[in-house]
C-alpha cells in the first residue's frame, strides 16, 4: 500500500510498511503520521530489512502515531538508528513499541538528538554500549503521556538489559508514569541522572551513581549492589526496598528505605510521607 493522506495534522500520512514509515518521517518538521495497524500491529525487522540499519534514519517529523505498532528486533551496524537534530520543534512519538531490540553498537544511542517527547511506548532490548537515548548539544527528551502534574497513569515502560558502557540517557530526560526494568552488567560510571515524577525502577540499579532530581512519588524496587553518589534533589519521596539493598550499603540521603512489607502497607507508606491511594467502591461515598 502506497502512502495515503496529506501529511497534516488533521489528515496524517497513512502508512503500513517499514519503507512508507521511514519516508514519512523523513518528509518535513510538520509531518503528521499514523501508523495503519487495522491487518497488521507487529512488524518483524528482521523481515523486513535484510542487514539491519546500516545508516540513521533522519527523524523530522512533527507527530507519529504508531497506533499500538510493536516493531520487534530491531538491530543494526548504524552508531546512532534515529537522529533529530533540529530543536526548533519537539518532535512526539506516540503508541508505538520497540520490543527485543538488540543495540551492540557502542558508539551513541537508539535514539539521538533534541527534544523528543515520547508518549505510552515501550521499548526492550539489550543496549551493549553508549545509551538508550543519546544527547546531541543538550538534547532533551520527556517519557510521559501527558503534562508533568498530569494524572494519566499510562507512561511509557523500558526493559532494558546493559552491558559495556551502557545506560539509559545520557542527559536529565523527564519520566512521568513510567516504569523501568532493569538488569545487566553496566560497567557505566557516571551518574544517571532522572527527572522521576510517579515513576518505578524495578530489577536491578544498572549505575552505581543516581540522580533523581524530578519529584512526586517514586519507588525504586531493584537490587542494588552499589551507591556511589546518589541524591534526591527536587522535593517528593522516592523509597528504596531496603530488603533489595546489599547489606553492607544504608539508605542514601533523600530516599526513603522501606521493606517489601512496607510497601504493600498503606499506613506504613502514609507514615514515611507516600500517599497511598485507594479505589473508591463504585457507587460508594
Amino acid at each position: 500500500m502506497s502512502i495515503s493522506g496529506t501529511g497534516t495534522q488533521a489528515d496524517p500520512y497513512i502508512v503500513d510498511t517499514w519503507a512508507d514509515l521511514v519516508t514519512a518521517v523523513e518528509t518535513s518538521k510538520t509531518t503528521y503520521v499514523k501508523v495503519d495497524t487495522s491487518t497488521v500491529a507487529t512488524w518483524d525487522f528482521a523481515k523486513m530489512v535484510e542487514g539491519g540499519l546500516t545508516t540513521s534514519i533522519n527523524w523530522i517529523a512533527a507527530e507519529v502515531d504508531g497506533n499500538g505498532l510493536t516493531i520487534k528486533g530491531l538491530f543494526g551496524t548504524a552508531a546512532r538508528w534515529f537522529s533529530k537534530s533540529d530543536a526548533t520543534y519537539q518532535a512526539v512519538v506516540k503508541n508505538l513499541n520497540l520490543l527485543d531490540m538488540s543495540k551492540t553498537t557502542v558508539t551513541t544511542g537508539v535514539f539521538y538528538g533534541r527534544s523528543f517527547e515520547f508518549r505510552n511506548c515501550k521499548f526492550s532490548g539489550v543496549i551493549e554500549g553508549g545509551n538508550f537515548f543519546e544527547s546531541y548539544s543538550s538534547g532533551v527528551a520527556t517519557f510521559t503521556t501527558g503534562g508533568i502534574d498530569g494524572n494519566d497513569p499510562r507512561g511509557c515502560a523500558f526493559a532494558f538489559n546493559f552491558s559495556g558502557d551502557a545506560r539509559l540517557t545520557s542527559v536529565a530526560c523527564t519520566f512521568n508514569h513510567c516504569n523501568m526494568n532493569f538488569d545487566g552488567t553496566s560497567t557505566n560510571t557516571s551518574t544517571q541522572e532522572m527527572k522521576m515524577y510517579e515513576s518505578k525502577i524495578s530489577g536491578k540499579m544498572p549505575w552505581a551513581s543516581f540522580k533523581n532530581s524530578g519529584g512526586g512519588q517514586n519507588v525504586i524496587d531493584a537490587e542494588i549492589d552499589t551507591i556511589g553518589t546518589w541524591s534526591n534533589t527536587s522535593g517528593g519521596v522516592t523509597l528504596i526496598n531496603t530488603d533489595k539493598l546489599a547489606s553492607s550499603l544504608t539508605v542514601p540521603s533523600g530516599f526513603t528505605g522501606v521493606t517489601s512489607t512496607q510497601m504493600l502497607d498503606v499506613d506504613a507508606l502514609e507514615a514515611v510521607g507516600f500517599i497511598a491511594e485507594t479505589e473508591e467502591p463504585e457507587g460508594g461515598e
